[in-house]
């Protein structure tokens, strides 16, 4: 059964039955033939709802993206989903179409009811950065050269070179 939204993700046979070995050992080493079918299809069911945890996962982190305010179609190049309606489908099954929908109209500029010809209003301060997590800190300029990164800019982004297991 091919997933439309992992296309470009590949993994080896190896690595498929290593993972079967490991997870699935004690049902495999049962020695009754009929036990041992009816533990390896409640372990079939446990893991297909494993694959749906997976996929309302990817959706919420989808959604964050999307809420953080990185376009649908930006979110599609960079997840290599490709498409916008694969990146909706999982935000559909991880049930947060309602949270993207209220951070995109909230994003949207409301219409004013003013004349055009009006002032425009003084200047906003930026607001505060918010409150760091507990156990965690936001690096100073000073910080950033002693580790000989620019001062300011944007961090490095994309996602790591996939490594592929080689076999034990």
């Amino acid at each position: 059964m091919t997933d439309p939204t992992t296309e470009g993700y590949t993994v080896t046979s190896a690595e498929i039955n290593g993972m079967v070995r490991n997870l699935c050992a004690y049902a495999l080493s049962e020695p009754d033939p009929l036990q041992r079918y009816a533990d390896l299809t409640h372990q079939q069911v446990l893991f297909e709802g494993i694959v749906a945890a997976l996929q309302r996962e990817r959706g919420r982190a989808l959604a964050d993206l999307a809420v953080s305010g990185m376009p649908l179609d930006e979110a599609a190049k960079k997840t290599n989903l490709a498409t916008v309606p694969k990146v909706r489908k999982l935000i559909t099954l991880a049930g947060e179409t309602e949270r993207v929908r209220a951070a995109a109209a909230a994003a949207k500029p409301a219409k004013s009811k003013q004349p055009k010809s009006t002032p425009a209003a003084e200047p906003v301060a930026p607001p505060e950065p918010p409150p760091a997590a507990p156990g965690k800190r936001i690096m100073t300029a000073e910080e950033w050269a002693a580790l000989g990164l620019p001062a300011a800019g944007p961090l490095p982004t994309g996602r790591p070179k996939k490594r592929r297991r080689t076999a034990a």
